[in-house]
């Protein structure tokens, strides 16, 4: 369940081995208004629909122009996430790319609406046997992130829904 409930959230993290060098001075601008120290707190609903308290940190921290690093870690009851990753300008376009402690990695591009970036992804997680679709957006801003996801068991045919918002600390 961790790894389900974390998966939308790290596999947004990967580090990009791109380099970011067509990142222009409002691009980089953006990426660095985004660095600091985030916490994310809500109670989700676990794979069994009781409501679960989930507690996350997140450091974003400048690294070079048109690149921020970040990393992180969530609890929730059934355990513990860390996640590292990148977000870069690169090309004309927002990356993000992750890897987590629970084994899963991935990349996105990046949508940009206003003084926001938002990036989405689909998985498919089979941990503990399950048969799950994931999809996640992850948004960010300078003023905090929100997490969403939704999770459908494939066994089942249960959909559990979640949103996790981020504040600058």
């Amino acid at each position: 369940m961790i790894r389900t409930f974390l998966g939308p959230l790290a596999a947004l993290t990967l580090a990009l081995t791109a380099a970011p060098a067509f990142a222009g001075a409002a691009e980089n601008a953006f990426l660095a208004s985004l660095v600091g120290n985030y916490i994310g707190k809500a109670t989700v609903p676990d794979q069994n629909g009781r409501p679960s308290p989930v507690s996350c940190r997140l450091v974003v921290a400048g690294s070079t122009p048109g690149k921020i690093t970040y990393s992180g870690r969530c609890s929730i009851a059934a355990g513990s996430m860390s996640m590292t990753g990148a977000v870069t300008f690169n090309g004309g376009k927002y990356l993000a790319a992750m890897s987590s402690s629970g084994g899963m990695s991935g990349n996105s591009v990046g949508v940009k609406r206003g003084n926001a970036v938002s990036f989405s992804s689909n998985g498919h997680d089979t941990m503990g046997g399950g048969n799950r679709d994931v999809s996640s957006t992850l948004t960010l801003s300078p003023g905090g992130m929100r997490v969403e996801f939704v999770i459908k068991d494939n066994k089942t045919g249960k959909t559990t829904r979640g949103s996790i918002p981020f504040a600058k600390a």
